[in-house]
């Protein structure tokens, strides 16, 4: 005699095949590796297919100043503030981690992989493997991008309410989207002179008014209109994208 399965025993099978297919897809993305250690023509070969991500050299100042990967930002790995510093970068996009062999940038991928970033790829052989590829390396120094000023959460209060539109650029001198958003900010400044605002603002040296704004990441604009916030963007920004938005707030 044969069996025949009942509906309710069809539905059932039928549900536990699409709960254990679903289980089975969280499962990899759960296992998908947030680090990952590659070689120095992977790493290249990442940076070109990835143009928004982060380029991060931990080394300290003085590596640096003998030598570094193009774009790269700078936070010295043995700084106190180091993670703190990391925390401002975006973790939405890919990191492109780097010391002199690779020790500290995996010590540093782990922790940034704790901080919640998304992706990191670390650099086997760091630095120097790099340079003994042949690979494109720039000798700069990484300047500061300008002078550091200080300023005191009245002040920039004042400015704010004395003036009808105030942009707050919240920069870092180790951020190299920051400086690449430069010559963006300063043809702005032409272009709304008499009708704006520009303030730049070091996130670093002026930790608490970046925190009272809710500076999570560099940079990041803030347009403050008639003392209320009008418009926020963070990291690189088109040119045409800000103006737009300082045009609608006028």
């Amino acid at each position: 005699m044969k069996k025949t399965l009942t509906p309710f025993i069809l539905l059932f099978i039928l549900f536990s095949a699409c709960s254990n297919g679903q289980q089975n897809i969280a499962t990899e993305n759960i296992n998908t590796p947030i680090v990952e250690n590659v070689d120095t023509k992977t790493f290249q070969g990442l940076i070109a297919k990835n143009p928004e991500g982060v380029m991060l050299d931990i080394r300290t100042p003085e590596e640096v100043a003998n030598g570094h990967l193009a774009n790269a930002s700078t936070i010295n790995f043995y700084d106190a503030d180091f993670q703190k510093k990391v925390s401002m970068i975006r973790k939405d996009q890919p990191v492109f981690v780097y010391c002199a062999a690779g020790s500290r940038s995996s010590k540093a991928a782990e922790q940034m992989s704790q901080m919640g970033f998304t992706k990191i790829y670390n650099l086997q052989g760091g630095y120097n493997g790099w340079m003994h590829a042949g690979f494109e390396i720039i000798k700069d120094a990484n300047a500061p991008i300008s002078k550091v000023e200080t300023f005191t959460a009245e002040q920039i209060q004042t400015l704010i309410t004395s003036n009808k539109l105030v942009l707050l650029d919240f920069h870092t001198q180790w951020c190299i989207p920051c400086k690449k958003m430069i010559p963006v900010i300063d043809e702005l400044k032409k272009y709304f002179e008499g009708k704006i605002i520009f303030q730049t603002l070091d996130a670093d040296a002026n930790k608490s008014i970046a925190v009272s704004y809710k500076v999570a990441t560099v940079p990041t604009y803030i347009l403050m209109k008639d003392g209320k916030e009008a418009y926020r963007k963070t990291g690189l920004t088109p040119k045409e994208e800000i103006t737009n938005a300082l045009n609608k707030a006028l």
